[in-house]
Protein backbone atom coordinates (compact mmCIF):
# COMPACT_ATOMS: atom_id res chain seq x y z
CA UNK A 1 0.00 0.00 0.00
CA UNK A 2 2.65 1.85 0.66
CA UNK A 3 3.86 2.53 -2.95
CA UNK A 4 0.18 3.06 -4.00
CA UNK A 5 0.55 5.64 -1.54
CA UNK A 6 3.41 7.67 -3.33
CA UNK A 7 1.03 7.75 -6.29
CA UNK A 8 -1.14 9.49 -4.63
CA UNK A 9 1.09 11.74 -2.84
CA UNK A 10 2.83 12.88 -6.14
CA UNK A 11 -0.83 13.95 -7.64
CA UNK A 12 -0.80 17.75 -8.25
CA UNK A 13 -2.95 19.03 -5.59
CA UNK A 14 -6.49 19.52 -8.04
CA UNK A 15 -5.97 15.82 -9.04
CA UNK A 16 -6.15 14.92 -5.20
CA UNK A 17 -10.03 15.83 -4.47
CA UNK A 18 -11.07 14.23 -7.61
CA UNK A 19 -9.12 10.75 -7.02
CA UNK A 20 -10.01 10.77 -3.43
CA UNK A 21 -13.71 11.03 -4.77
CA UNK A 22 -13.65 7.73 -6.07
CA UNK A 23 -14.05 6.33 -2.28
CA UNK A 24 -17.52 7.12 -2.25
CA UNK A 25 -18.43 5.01 -4.92
CA UNK A 26 -19.40 1.18 -4.26
CA UNK A 27 -16.43 -1.65 -5.02
CA UNK A 28 -16.11 -2.27 -8.43
CA UNK A 29 -18.61 -0.17 -9.32
CA UNK A 30 -18.45 1.24 -13.25
CA UNK A 31 -19.25 5.27 -12.99
CA UNK A 32 -20.77 6.69 -15.71
CA UNK A 33 -18.12 9.96 -17.25
CA UNK A 34 -20.90 12.27 -17.31
CA UNK A 35 -21.96 11.39 -13.83
CA UNK A 36 -18.82 11.59 -12.30
CA UNK A 37 -18.34 15.05 -14.18
CA UNK A 38 -21.15 16.66 -13.07
CA UNK A 39 -20.56 15.42 -9.33
CA UNK A 40 -16.98 16.97 -9.14
CA UNK A 41 -18.44 20.11 -10.73
CA UNK A 42 -21.27 20.02 -8.06
CA UNK A 43 -18.43 19.50 -5.34
CA UNK A 44 -16.35 22.24 -6.33
CA UNK A 45 -13.46 20.45 -7.21
CA UNK A 46 -12.99 21.83 -11.19
CA UNK A 47 -12.24 25.48 -11.32
CA UNK A 48 -11.79 27.41 -14.59
CA UNK A 49 -8.31 27.74 -15.99
CA UNK A 50 -6.33 30.74 -17.88
CA UNK A 51 -7.81 28.85 -21.40
CA UNK A 52 -11.22 29.81 -20.28
CA UNK A 53 -12.19 26.00 -21.12
CA UNK A 54 -15.83 24.73 -20.08
CA UNK A 55 -15.85 23.17 -16.73
CA UNK A 56 -16.81 20.08 -18.21
CA UNK A 57 -13.81 20.20 -20.48
CA UNK A 58 -11.10 20.43 -17.54
CA UNK A 59 -13.05 17.56 -15.56
CA UNK A 60 -13.02 15.36 -18.61
CA UNK A 61 -8.70 16.55 -18.34
CA UNK A 62 -8.42 16.12 -14.88
CA UNK A 63 -10.02 12.22 -15.37
CA UNK A 64 -7.84 11.55 -18.55
CA UNK A 65 -4.71 12.61 -16.02
CA UNK A 66 -5.77 10.07 -13.87
CA UNK A 67 -6.20 7.74 -16.49
CA UNK A 68 -2.52 8.32 -17.60
CA UNK A 69 -1.52 7.90 -13.97
CA UNK A 70 -2.87 4.20 -13.85
CA UNK A 71 -5.12 5.00 -11.13
CA UNK A 72 -8.69 5.04 -12.28
CA UNK A 73 -9.35 2.32 -15.35
CA UNK A 74 -11.73 2.88 -18.45
CA UNK A 75 -14.14 0.33 -18.17
CA UNK A 76 -16.14 1.12 -21.38
CA UNK A 77 -15.84 2.68 -24.40
CA UNK A 78 -18.35 4.87 -26.97
CA UNK A 79 -18.31 3.91 -30.40
CA UNK A 80 -16.75 7.23 -31.16
CA UNK A 81 -13.70 5.85 -29.15
CA UNK A 82 -14.80 8.25 -26.00
CA UNK A 83 -14.65 7.10 -22.40
CA UNK A 84 -18.36 6.14 -21.16
CA UNK A 85 -17.30 4.41 -17.56
CA UNK A 86 -14.82 4.25 -15.20
CA UNK A 87 -13.95 2.51 -12.48
CA UNK A 88 -10.98 1.73 -9.81
CA UNK A 89 -9.03 -0.91 -8.53
CA UNK A 90 -9.91 -2.30 -4.92
CA UNK A 91 -6.68 -1.51 -3.73
CA UNK A 92 -6.45 1.84 -4.92
CA UNK A 93 -10.28 2.43 -3.77
CA UNK A 94 -9.14 1.34 -0.29
CA UNK A 95 -6.40 3.67 0.01
CA UNK A 96 -8.98 6.64 -1.30
CA UNK A 97 -11.02 5.48 1.55
CA UNK A 98 -7.94 5.67 4.29
CA UNK A 99 -6.35 8.52 2.88
CA UNK A 100 -9.71 10.51 2.78
CA UNK A 101 -10.46 9.59 6.40
CA UNK A 102 -7.23 11.19 7.19
CA UNK A 103 -7.43 14.37 5.58
CA UNK A 104 -11.42 14.31 6.51
CA UNK A 105 -12.96 14.43 2.98
CA UNK A 106 -15.56 11.48 3.14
Amino acid sequence: MDTLALSYNHLPHHLKPCFLYFGAFPEEYEIPVWQLIYLWIAEGFIQRNEQKSSLEEIAEYYLMDLIDRSLVLVSERKSNGGIKTCSIHDLLRDLCLRKAKEENFL
